[in-house]
């Protein structure tokens, strides 16, 4: 941007002349008005905030070295001068040291000299202006750092307790908002959000962590009830700005002074868990409307762990469906911590995975799974966690299957044969699952799809049949059979015997 001149002359063609020999362009200068006398030009310093002015000393109504005086007086000590004067004023010119005049150009005008002196005024200009941003820079970072200190509650030094002090006049109430948004995409929201938010209330943003915003809101009008609502008003137009980012916001507690904003950051946290269950992402929690809602702890987490692993063993795809819907619903129900939820789904879906990959073959097409997330994923949903679950299922079951289809057709036969084997012996499901390594559930399933029937039904038939062999042969009594053919009690022999032949073993004899 040019520098702003502001030339003063009460001849028109000395005016003139200063306006067209004088390069005002290519020396970084932009001539943003002409006046005749210093009243005249008070007014136009007045309102054009001039960087430099031209003036001759010798006008009517007010002579420049007047002009200069007042302006000074008036508290303006930035505006640059130079003052044009003739030969034989020119000790009188000088006493305008006082008044901080940068310099001098002598009546008639050289042009050459002219040039150099406003180009030496630019130059100057440029320094001043490089170091008064140095210095709002600086300042303004001190300003961030003491504001973090302060909502970490951390203020601690007379300086920043006096700076938290100064900055907290400047507004009547203070409050803060939490924005979570992902690192990626920082850059982008920041700029969106200062344009919106820029030039409405006395606002602070301050990073508190790489995915994290404090946005410090100063309410220069209302007290602190209204202060929220105008709050949500800005808010909501940034979160409708926001609709292609992921961010979550929250609205801490109103404070009536910046030495308490901690407490509205520490309400604000307090409010920004709760969007883990909300299924609207930009969504923005207050915590004037979530402050007596309280998390709890889940004590069944075990139980859903055996549940799930249990259904991986028995590759029943619709017990795994009903676990992970119970535990959706039971989660939101109790309103389980975001970070307690959050270790246990990334936990079992560790299992999960542990679980299958065991269950597969060295050179498995299938060896790689799914991608499971860090625990600092602090974007990441009740919603996607259980999405995330319902996904792995399906891509896991599908596995399990593939990988189960040929290990079963072997096996089982192999069962079969063991049972024939040994049905005599107090032989159990349990004891023929440990034997093979199996779950007993899922051992029950295979066989049921092989023969057709459960494996408590093949037992008994096998000894009944067994028993019938025997009884023909009238070498035994009763229950010297049931003894043989495995049964430690008679009643259970003579319930499953009669069931399958339809008369008693007295009764099969006679008829043998």
């Amino acid at each position: 941007m040019a520098f702003k001149v502001l030339l003063i002359d009460d001849e028109p063609l000395a005016l003139e002349g200063l306006q067209l020999w004088i390069p005002w362009e290519s020396l970084g200068f932009e001539v943003c008005a002409l006046c005749s006398n210093g009243a005249e030009g008070l007014q136009r310093m007045e309102e054009q905030k001039p960087d430099l002015v031209v003036v001759d000393i010798h006008m009517p109504i007010m002579n420049g070295l007047e002009m200069i005086e007042e302006w000074r007086r008036r508290g303006n000590w930035l505006t640059k001068f130079i003052i044009l004067t003739g030969y034989s004023d020119f000790e009188f010119a000088r006493k305008a040291l006082k008044f901080k005049v940068s310099g001098y150009l002598l009546k008639p005008l050289d042009e050459e000299q002219a040039e150099s002196e406003i180009r030496t005024m630019g130059m100057e200009l440029l320094k001043e202006q490089e170091q008064l941003y140095i210095g709002q820079i600086a300042w303004r970072e001190q300003e961030i750092l003491t504001m973090k200190e302060a909502l970490l509650g951390k203020v601690r030094s007379p300086e920043s307790t006096q700076l938290i002090q100064s900055l907290s006049q400047s507004a009547e109430s203070w409050c803060v908002c939490l924005v979570q948004v992902s690192e990626k995409e920082f850059g982008q929201w920041s700029s969106l959000a200062s344009e919106v938010l820029n030039g409405k209330h006395v606002i602070y943003f301050i990073r508190m962590r790489n995915d994290l915003v404090s946005i410090v809101f100063g309410d220069v009008s209302s007290g602190p009830q209204r202060t929220s609502e105008n709050l949500r008003t800005l808010l909501e137009g940034l979160a409708r700005r926001l609709a292609g980012f992921r961010t979550y916001m929250a609205i801490g507690s109103a404070e009536s002074s910046l030495h308490r904003i901690s407490n509205s950051r520490i309400t604000a946290e307090k409010a920004l868990l709760h969007a883990f269950y909300e299924a609207e992402v930009n969504s923005i929690m207050d915590y004037a409307d979530l402050q007596n809602r309280d998390f709890q702890r889940h004590n069944k987490q075990v139980e859903l762990i055996e549940r799930v692993l249990g259904a991986l063993q028995l590759i029943d795809y619709a017990n795994y469906q009903s676990a992970v819907e119970f535990m959706e619903q039971s989660f939101r129900q109790m309103r389980v911590h975001p970070d307690e939820a959050r270790k246990f789904v990334i936990y079992l879906l560790h299992e999960i995975r542990a679980y299958v990959r065991s269950q597969m073959a060295e050179d498995s097409e299938n060896y790689r799974l799914f991608e499971i997330p860090d625990l600092d994923e602090t974007l990441l949903t009740f919603d996607d966690l259980i999405g995330m679950l319902r996904s792995c299922g399906r891509v896991c079951f599908e596995i399990l299957l593939k990988e189960s289809v040929f290990e079963a057709q072997g096996i089982v036969q192999d069962i079969n044969d063991y049972i024939h084997a040994h049905f005599r012996e107090g032989l159990t499901i349990k004891l023929l699952a440990e034997r093979f390594f199996l779950h007993p559930a899922y051992l029950g399933q295979l066989l049921i799809r092989k023969n057709g029937i459960g494996f408590n039904e093949l037992l008994h038939n096998l000894r009944v049949e067994e028993a019938c062999r025997l009884l023909h042969m009238n070498q035994y009594k009763n229950s010297e059979v049931s003894e043989k053919v495995g049964y430690a009690n008679y009643h259970h022999f003579l319930k499953q015997f009669e069931k399958r032949m339809g008369m008693s073993p007295n009764e099969y004899k006679k008829n043998v």
